[in-house]
């Protein structure tokens, strides 16, 4: 069987999680499925992409340069001459071109663009509209990344067959729990980098945009500055869509001396980062999964998270349980600053539960699992 992988999200520099779970299937699915021909495209090569077609000799990579919109004109002229029997696609959208033999299964990572409309650009808004409608409709079988996102799906394209969700993974061999001369000589490095790491520290780790709900983080810590003097607060993320009103919010803050806006983190120093915090605090209105939640709890990190979209389910130990021990972390109302508060000081008062419940629940996902599940479905929407 010939499979082919639209990889286009490895080109770029971008640090997301798309970008992750492209490169973490990219890496594994030809390693599962040797006995299968995988064929990679994308526009234009990285090491990213080379990492992972190293030492695949059952991989084909096609590099196809074109300036815009390249996996709707210049994708399905690689499709066509391939010949594929199926098409992976871990970008929410499909070629709207493309052979009509040919079986697609197509990820949706989440619909924000249906309930936080304001929040995109108007370019954005639309392509995210028009590519993730047709990916949800026209798909051979659609994998969603947590049953929140499939009832999205459902919600808002009324589709229901062949939804299957599989979750993400998490490397352990990079989130896990130091040793205690590992986390000392790693924190040692980072403290050499950002200085204002020395402190004890709260932690998140995200783009800067509306959805992730920092302006209400900033709040949750002005509350309880006055009870945690020596502690600070630190946002590691790259900058997104509009931003500026957050960092304005952190400028006029009057704590603004003890929150650290310490951008994008180099992928080597982001354990680091999760083993100095005293708790990882994800207060976003949205997520359809919430990768850093995994990367904290297999850290050893305790974790503080709202009780919107997926959260709640990535932070479920197990199924068909309910209340607060249940959790493998403190479960929050985003739109309230006070409660938010409340979680942060619940998971300081009680960090070695908080950290025995996050590394339980993190074992429980694997990159390796995310990999043949997904081939799994590839497999029998050929049959």
């Amino acid at each position: 069987m010939k499979i082919g992988v639209d990889i286009s999200d490895l080109s770029s520099d971008r640090a997301d999680g798309t970008t992750r779970y492209t490169f973490e299937l990219a890496l594994r699915l030809p390693q599962i499925g040797r006995q299968y021909e995988w064929f990679y495209f994308a526009p234009s090569d990285s090491a990213r992409i080379q990492s992972a077609v190293a030492a695949r000799e059952n991989v084909n990579l096609r590099v196809s340069p074109w300036p815009k919109y390249w996996t709707q004109l210049r994708l399905p002229l690689e499709l066509y001459q391939d010949q594929l029997d199926a098409l992976f696609m871990p970008i929410q959208q499909l070629p709207y071109l493309r052979p009509g033999k040919m079986k697609t299964v197509a990820v949706i990572h989440d619909l924000a663009v249906h309930l936080f409309p304001a929040q995109f650009t108007r370019k954005d808004w639309l392509l995210l509209h028009v590519f993730s409608a047709q990916a949800a409709r026209q798909a051979d079988a659609l994998v969603c990344v947590s049953q929140a996102t499939a009832d999205d799906v459902q919600r808002f394209y009324g589709r229901r067959r062949n939804v299957h969700v599989v979750y993400h993974g998490v490397d352990h061999k990079r989130f896990r729990v130091p040793r205690d001369e590992e986390r000392t000589a790693a924190r040692t490095r980072l403290v050499d980098k950002y200085p204002q790491l020395a402190a004890p520290y709260i932690l998140f780790v995200g783009q800067l945009q509306p959805r992730k709900n920092i302006a209400r983080l900033v709040k949750a810590f002005e509350l309880m500055a006055s009870t945690e003097g020596d502690l600070k607060l630190v946002i590691a993320g790259g900058h997104g869509w509009m931003q500026q009103p957050i960092l304005r919010r952190v400028a006029s803050s009057p704590e603004r001396a003890r929150i650290h806006l310490i951008g994008r983190v180099a992928d080597d120093q982001l354990p680091a980062l999760y083993w100095g915090a005293e708790v990882f605090v994800l207060p976003s209105l949205y997520e359809g999964f919430g990768m850093p939640v995994l990367e904290a709890f297999a850290s050893g990190c305790p974790v503080v998270v709202s009780n919107v979209s997926s959260l709640p389910e990535v932070a479920r130990l197990h199924q068909g349980c309910g209340g607060q021990a249940n959790y493998a972390a403190v479960l929050v109302d985003p739109y309230r600053a006070e409660d938010i508060a409340r979680g942060i000081q619940e998971a300081l008062g009680q960090r070695a539960v908080w950290r025995e419940r996050g590394v339980q629940r993190a074992a429980q996902f694997s990159w390796d699992t995310t990999a043949r599940e997904t081939l799994r479905i590839i497999e029998s929407t050929c049959l």
